[in-house]
């Protein structure tokens, strides 16, 4: 008997006849064809259900200008650590990012990295913020500024230690100043020294005391020109000594010199309660590096955000240069935009309030304003002419060492 291991299994089977090995060949192919054929099917079907990438990112939409640098949420996974309806930011002198954590009633740092710093106005007693809006930071005198409308007051901090300073306005004033309505601080900011905070009526002046001492408005709130209702935001251009407002329940914006002489004013206030003009509602200002105004409109919300859309620029003479910002879920689309701030390096930085997040991003080229856009904005621009507020007080000095005492 043969034991050896190369017998086994090595009979030969019978080959199969000449067309069952022709169907099977035929029937291999056609799997083959139908297995690449589900996965190009699969392939096209997640490349339709691919999310929409920003313009940062390979293949982002020609022509949007929006390139998304960073999504800030908050500083940690917990609950508390995260953003809650943010309504201000603004940059400091060494690109450090503050921000009005408003629905959290407080103000949040972060360094140039995007690296959370400090809180600021979370603990009880004095200095407790309770709504932060606009916020401004004097490098000269080493001040945090934060209008806390809620509390109808701005709070002064240290910049560098966060330590609290103070109030305006101070104890000692006269509060009939502010009208019947009250002080609902919106906005701050500086002006030759002074610190400029509006409100519902007006822009106020202050001296390093805490005490008012100039006014720009009318004797109270309302549409007529020299008067201002509710002007949410408004920014200083120191190369041009001039103030744009945001005028934002007048649905305009306004441009005055340095002593309070309208130069020219765009929008139409509303009449028997309907929108009239080209503007929706603007609640944030800022001046760019190239010198023009950046608008945040925000009810002109759009899907595209191309020639149209949430951000609404114009040249220091109040033409219509640009629009673009779109509304969606994507990382360099927004809802709800607030207040906008500009950078030493260029960067602009906008509170998000509905997805509680603040989008810092760099500007591509800036698209042309559609048609559309463009036939609605004529005849918005007017220059008036002899509309002036009273002169703004005179400048005040920075300081040479010392900061200057808080106010009384």
């Amino acid at each position: 008997m043969d034991t050896s291991v190369e017998g086994l299994g090595s009979e030969e089977k019978p080959e199969p006849e000449g067309g069952d090995r022709s169907t099977r060949r035929l029937l291999r192919l056609l799997l083959v064809i139908l297995a690449l054929a589900s996965i190009a099917l699969l392939v096209l079907l997640l490349w339709l259900l691919r999310p929409n990438r920003g313009p940062g990112a390979v293949g982002g939409e020609a022509g949007y200008p929006v390139h998304v640098v960073a999504s800030i949420y908050g500083f940690g996974d917990d609950p508390t650590q995260k953003i809650r309806t943010p309504l201000g930011v603004t940059f400091d002198a060494d690109g450090n990012l503050w921000i009005s954590d408003t629905g959290n009633s407080r103000v949040l740092e972060f360094d140039r990295n995007w690296t959370y710093l400090r809180t600021i106005g979370e603990a009880d007693g004095p200095g407790r913020l309770f709504a932060p809006y606009g916020l401004s930071v004097d490098p000269a005198r080493d001040r945090l500024y934060v209008a806390d409308f809620a509390d109808r007051a701005v709070r002064i901090y240290s910049a560098s230690s966060g330590a609290f300073i103070g109030d305006l306005p101070s104890d000692k004033q006269n509060m009939k100043i502010f009208g019947g309505e009250g002080f609902s601080p919106y906005d701050v900011n500086l002006l030759n020294g002074r610190v400029v905070v509006s409100s519902n009526d007006g822009l106020y002046f202050f001296d390093l005391n805490g005490r008012v001492v100039g006014r720009w408005g009318g004797r109270t709130r309302g549409v007529k020109l020299g008067m201002l209702n509710f002007p949410d935001a408004f920014d200083v251009d120191p190369a041009r000594d001039r103030v744009y407002i945001a005028d934002s329940l007048n649905r305009r914006v306004v441009a005055l010199d340095e002593n309070g002489r309208w130069l020219w004013v765009s929008g139409i206030p509303d009449a028997k309660g309907k929108i009239r003009g080209f503007w929706q509602l603007p609640r944030g200002l800022q001046v760019g590096p190239d010198g023009n105004i950046y608008v945040v409109d925000t009810f002109r919300p759009d899907d595209g955000g191309i020639g149209v859309g949430y951000f609404v620029v114009l040249s220091p003479e109040g033409k219509l240069l640009s629009e673009f910002g779109r509304f969606g879920p994507q990382e360099d689309s927004f809802d709800f935009p607030e207040k906008l701030a500009v950078g030493p390096d260029g960067l602009y930085a906008i509170a998000d309030r509905a997805k509680d997040r603040v989008v810092v991003f760099t500007l591509g080229p800036l698209p042309s304003p559609k048609t559309i856009e463009q036939d609605k904005y004529e005849g918005n621009l007017k220059t008036p002419q002899g509309v002036a507020f009273s002169p703004a007080p005179v400048a005040v000095p920075s300081p040479v060492a010392s900061p200057s005492p808080p106010p009384g």
